[in-house]
C-alpha cells in the first residue's frame, strides 16, 4: 500500500539538468513542437530563460504530452 503523500517531506529541487534532460527526451519522442509552446507558455523561447519557480509546473505539463 502506497504511503500518503506528505506536505512535510521536502521535494528535490529540480535543476535546469534536469529539466533539460525530461524535455529532450519528450522532444526526442515528437513533442518538439508543444515542449516550445510550453515555453512560450512559462514567458521564455528556451529553457534556460524559464524562471526556476516554475520548473515544477513545466514538468508536469511535460510528463502530460501523450
Amino acid at each position: 500500500m502506497p504511503e500518503p503523500e506528505s506536505k512535510s517531506v521536502p521535494k528535490k529541487e529540480l535543476k535546469l539538468e534536469d529539466m533539460r534532460k525530461v524535455l529532450a527526451e519528450k522532444s526526442r519522442a515528437g513533442h518538439t513542437a508543444e515542449i516550445r509552446e510550453l515555453l512560450h507558455k512559462y514567458g521564455a523561447s528556451k529553457l534556460s530563460a524559464v524562471d526556476p519557480a516554475n520548473y515544477e509546473a513545466l514538468l508536469q505539463d511535460a510528463e502530460d504530452l501523450k
